[in-house]
């Protein structure tokens, strides 16, 4: 009696932990966001949009120079490149803060490492 009693609450236990796990992950939002932010879009070479240069010549995440080859994202109508794969990503979740890691002219990191 006692075992199938242990088993009834643990099979509850575990259908309620799934069931919020769910509601939880639909209804995330980040608390930082603002309602009226800016748009960012990658850049696809095949498409045609990459026809914009980056104007920045080190990477905004972590102040390594950008490579020919660096993935690009546009945000607030500037082309952001990036010293690698993964950095797009950071910059993505926050751009506002890794925006301001540049120079005015893009060609100096003035942010923290």
């Amino acid at each position: 009696m006692l075992k199938q009693f242990v088993f009834v609450i643990s099979f509850v236990f575990c259908l309620s932990a799934v069931s919020l796990a769910q509601d939880k992950k639909e209804g995330l939002k980040d608390p930082h966001q603002k309602s009226d932010t800016v748009k960012i879009q990658k850049v696809d070479e095949n498409k045609g949009t990459a026809s914009k240069e980056p104007w920045n010549k080190v990477c905004p995440v972590k102040g390594n120079p950008i490579e020919a080859d660096s993935p690009t994202v546009e945000y607030n109508g500037k082309v952001y490149a990036f010293c690698c794969p993964g950095c797009d990503t950071k910059f993505e979740k926050n751009p506002e803060k890794y925006s301001k890691n540049l120079s005015e002219d893009g060609k100096k990191f003035v942010g923290r490492k």
